[in-house]
């Protein structure tokens, strides 16, 4: 099986663990316990930002106009482009960022060299132009997917987009709902301001942003390309190399 193709994440609560713990899957990885630890793959770190910086992206952000964002159309995209779509299963909107999304590729940069490499021992080859999305109460994300689409001939995710790792860092903390759910895992994350997430983009790691009940929830959004992983196409006019200063 190639990197292009992946089986479904089909684990009976008694089976073992994907993660090779040895452990029992409904005692690991799809524990439902209060103090469970993150499913493996799903890396959390705390204050990435400080609240003082946080303070100061908000400051920025929210006075900024927005879009509607599109969703992607994984099936309907090839090596010849990115198909997207309107979709009543997105309701959020992307933050006009204009001369400050220099900023923001650095604060990606910033987290892939100081964190996410040394963290999980691989090299980031390039990453997508972040993005700021802005959930305002009612807007949400329905389960998908990042990287992959389900093939119902084969019963294989198909992997159309070259993103091997997806990242959020929260600039928000102050909103209500809002929170990043891994439907194989069961595990759902209250997001704080400051705080990183990354996860393999493939199908295992289906998530879904839940709707915000008040407030306004503020995420920066990229994802990223591992070297060594075979490529569907050259990266994107707006990809970014994390390793050039």
């Amino acid at each position: 099986m190639s990197d292009l193709t992946r089986p479904p994440l089909a684990q009976g609560r008694n089976d073992p663990c994907f993660c090779g713990s040895g452990e029992k899957f409904r005692r690991c990885c799809g524990s439902v316990s209060a103090d469970r630890r993150p499913p493996h793959g799903i890396i959390i770190k705390e204050d990435f930002l400080s609240p003082d910086e946080c303070a100061q992206w908000l400051a920025i952000l929210e006075p900024l106009p927005g879009e509607r964002l599109k969703v992607i159309d994984l099936e309907n995209t090839s090596a010849e482009g990115t198909a997207r779509t309107y979709s009543d299963n997105r309701v959020t909107e992307r933050v006009r960022v204009a001369d400050h999304q220099h900023r923001l590729d650095d604060l990606v940069r910033r987290a892939v060299l100081s964190e996410i490499e040394p963290t999980t021992g691989k090299q980031i080859e390039w990453f997508e132009e972040p993005q700021i999305l802005r959930y305002f109460t009612g807007g949400f994300y329905a389960s998908h997917a990042d990287s992959d689409y389900f093939d119902q001939d084969s019963q294989l995710w198909v992997k159309c987009m070259d993103r091997d790792w997806s990242l959020l860092l929260y600039l928000s903390g102050d909103f209500e709902g809002g929170e990043i759910l891994f439907n194989k895992f069961h595990f759902k994350l209250k997001p704080r301001a400051g705080m990183l997430v990354y996860f393999p983009s493939d199908g295992r790691y289906m998530h879904t942003a839940m709707p915000v009940t008040s407030g306004v929830r503020y995420a920066l959004v990229s994802w990223m390309s591992q070297t060594g992983i075979e490529k569907l196409r050259e990266p994107p006019g707006e990809a970014v190399f994390p390793h050039v200063t």
